[in-house]
């Protein structure tokens, strides 16, 4: 294909592309917020891009919000059918070729991130099969509960893995950029492209620095939990295994769950679990005998999500020459915040257990530089070449068009997984009726618990003070 008809089609397909995800996302979040949930999970359903002749989704992101949209509808059974479906195009994800990704990025030189595949988080995976696991286990399906639970321990610790090598290996490359700095200039003789040159020297800007900081992308404020670790689904994967334990492996496997999350979280109610799972992993005889309990797990608000933030850079390219525009777009970060501040009941408030924010934070903090390095140089090559072409302009249409088509294809890729809470809270107590009253602020809501049972954990979902909350039973 020409290049004539090449940068028409980029512009076309970019400058379209990062709007309408934008306008997709935004949509989403107003049908979650409406008592009828039927608008959100036929929208999201729709953005899945179902394949007519599979009958499958194709677009990842949206397969996962479908899955979520219909478990706040307690719609488990269709919430798992796509998750699994999710997780299976993860899978496919994670074995594509690095010959193929390197194309993919090649190709959105021309345009920008909003481009590419959507690319799966580390917690994308670990909540998919967290939320995977609820399902089956308030269906009463224990033994796929377990192995979605089981999956889901594993992803936490490929995510551990994954960032402690990474880590290892920017602790090697600094040492030898050190040990470089410390030995003869003769090696950093090799000449540098005029791009390659313009690139570098952005990127380690002070200008940059200060622009990245005021705008409001300093990230140095996200931190992950120690070990990269979701404190909200290693809980659950410990409570699944102590209230269906069958074996004495099952109780300190629930005790070395609750270790890590009290060790990250110094919660009180962690530590009675943990000290009850620890008692009946030694087959203390007094432990088995605990009174009747009652958990409540509140998942509330919505998460961090991203928006663009468009910016200008200092790029070198710039000197002399009459460059209209050369703006960048990079994703920020914005806070969506709470429902409630907790729920009161029987004396007790939750507290937080896992903050979602924090951990999408960490690992948006983790891609950063990669993003932030794309786009200086996309935008340095579509500045080079608006220079270029500027300059040789001898009517001054072609510089109108290049300027345009920069501003076009400037687009921040602000697609993640929106369905998610801004945090997990969680409270137990002693059951002593069977009907408590669960308090958020001023309103309260009656549940009955099923007196045949002995223990109980109520699941909570509230996305804004308006919708009233989902609350299920599962019965132990």
């Amino acid at each position: 294909m020409k290049i004539s008809l090449v940068i028409p089609l980029v512009i076309a397909v970019s400058g379209c592309t990062s709007m309408s995800q934008q306008n997709q996302l935004n949509q989403f979040e107003k049908d979650l917020a409406k008592p009828d949930l039927s608008h959100a999970i036929n929208s999201s359903k729709g953005n899945a891009d179902i394949d007519k002749k599979t009958g499958k989704p194709t677009n990842l992101l949206w397969t996962m919000q479908t899955g979520a949209a219909l478990r706040f509808n307690n719609e488990h059974q269709e919430s798992t059918k796509y998750f699994d479906l999710a997780e299976q195009m993860m899978k496919s994800e994670d074995t594509e070729s690095l010959l193929e990704k390197g194309s993919e990025s090649s190709g959105s030189l021309l345009g920008n991130d909003a481009m590419l595949d959507y690319e799966q988080t580390h917690y994308d995976g670990i909540m998919t099969n967290t939320y995977k696991a609820f399902n089956f286990w308030q269906s009463g399906d224990i033994n796929n509960a377990r192995v979605e639970f089981n999956r889901a321990d594993d992803r936490q610790r490929r995510a551990a893995e994954y960032f402690a090598k990474k880590i290892r290996k920017e602790k090697e490359a600094l040492a030898a950029k050190k040990k470089k700095q410390q030995g003869s200039d003769s090696e950093d003789s090799e000449e540098k492209s005029e791009s390659d040159a313009a690139v570098a020297s952005t990127l380690e800007s002070q200008e940059t620095k200060l622009k990245l900081k005021n705008a409001g992308l300093d990230l140095s404020q996200w931190q992950a939990y120690k070990g990269y670790i979701n404190p909200f689904t290693s809980y659950a994967s410990g409570l699944f295994s102590l209230l269906t334990a069958k074996s004495q492996s099952d109780y300190q496997k629930a005790a070395q769950s609750f270790e890590r999350v009290y060790g990250v979280t110094q919660s009180a109610a962690v530590k009675i679990d943990l000290q009850m799972a620890q008692a009946l992993a030694k087959g203390s005889s007094s432990a088995t005998d605990f009174k009747s309990a009652v958990w409540i797990i509140f998942e509330n608000g919505l998460s961090v999500v991203k928006e663009e933030k468009r910016i200008d850079l200092p790029l070198g390219v710039l000197a002399n020459s009459n460059v209209h525009y050369a703006g960048m777009a990079l994703p920020k970060l914005k806070n969506r915040g709470k429902a409630f501040d907790e729920i009161s009941v029987e004396g007790f408030t939750t507290v937080q257990l896992a903050d979602i924010d924090k951990i999408i934070g960490a690992e948006f903090k983790d891609q950063f530089p990669a993003i932030l390095a794309r786009e200086v140089t996309r935008a340095t090559l579509k500045t080079i070449a608006q220079a270029n072409i500027i300059k040789n302009d001898t009517t001054g249409y072609a510089g109108l068009i290049a300027t345009m088509a920069q501003v076009l294809t400037t687009g921040a890729d602000v697609r993640s997984f929106t369905a998610l809470p801004s945090e997990f809270q969680l409270t137990r107590f002693e059951k002593k009726e069977s009907t408590i009253n669960l308090k958020f602020g001023e309103k309260s809501y009656p549940v009955l618990l099923d007196e045949n049972f002995k223990n109980h954990v109520i699941y909570v979902k509230a996305i804004n003070k308006t919708l009233t909350p989902s609350i299920s039973v599962i019965n132990i």
